[in-house]
């Protein structure tokens, strides 16, 4: 518990410092490199992808993806295309040793990973500084507090097993203790963050900062699942030992990088 806690405390010490640096190439860094981390363990800790190339190759484009995002926009989105592109035709060169389900398992879980980290990062770097800010912590904050509500509500009130075999101490009751939860803290955070950051103007009412909370927590749920799924076929109890005590990359923002796109849009789009 000691080093979990010790853990924890250097790991927002680092998170606050990057993100509130005025400088946001830092932050981009610090992504790129968090990006390039949790597809090597998607990939090699899990033992799904075994070809050096394809991995070296996908850390690479997890990396470069990110940092093109923060150059140019718009042309970063080719690289998607660029990285398919030779995992097929990697496919075809090593097709004596390499399956087309390796290609598409690194391809997949790549984007999976990749697509999350870059959107968190086009939502610190829309609109003023300020607002980048608010976003960002916005977005972390609704899955980590739907996963804290939902553990002390099912600690407390658990008794329904919610996906037994995939993660056995999830549960209905803290399904959606956490739903509140969540969306209780996105408008406290919301609000609290208005009066300190006044300058920042607003882009939707608090009340609806708590429906899209109430509205993406589930798909967090989803998120973190679906990484749980992922080390349960692959024999292993965390992706890595980034954060002693909290495992690795993806076992930190596996819910993350589910709504961090979707979150992007949303804001950047309808708000």
């Amino acid at each position: 518990m000691k080093t979990r806690i010790i853990s924890a405390a250097v790991g927002i010490v680092i998170l606050f410092a990057v993100l509130l640096c005025p400088y946001t190439w830092l932050f981009a860094l610090a992504l790129a490199a968090v990006a390039g981390i949790a597809v090597f363990e998607l990939l090699h800790n899990t033992g799904l992808v075994k070809n050096s190339t394809l991995l070296i190759s996908s850390v690479v484009y997890g990396v470069c993806q990110v940092l093109a995002f923060y150059t140019h926009q718009t042309a970063c989105w080719v690289l998607p295309l660029v990285y398919g592109l030779f995992v097929l035709l990697l496919v075809l060169a090593r097709h004596e040793t390499m399956t087309v389900s390796d290609g598409g398992c690194a391809f997949f879980l790549t984007l999976y990973a990749v697509l999350g980290f870059t959107a968190l990062l086009g939502l610190r770097i829309s609109g003023d500084n300020n607002k980048g800010i608010m976003q960002v912590l916005l977005t972390l904050a609704i899955p980590w507090m739907s996963d804290t509500g939902a553990y002390f509500t099912g600690v407390f009130f658990g008794k329904h097993k919610m996906a037994p075999v995939i993660s056995p101490k999830k549960t209905w009751e803290g399904f959606f203790g956490g739903l509140f939860v969540s969306a209780g803290s996105a408008m406290l955070l919301m609000y609290w963050l208005q009066q300190l950051m006044p300058s920042s103007a607003s882009l939707l009412p608090i009340w609806v900062y708590g429906l899209l909370a109430f509205l993406l927590a589930p798909l967090s749920v989803c998120g973190d699942l679906f990484a749980s799924a992922i080390k349960r076929h692959s024999g292993i109890k965390d992706y890595g030992n980034l954060m002693p005590g909290h495992g690795g990359a993806m076992d930190r923002f596996d819910s993350v990088v589910i709504i961090a796109p979707i979150l992007y849009m949303i804001l950047l789009y309808v708000g």
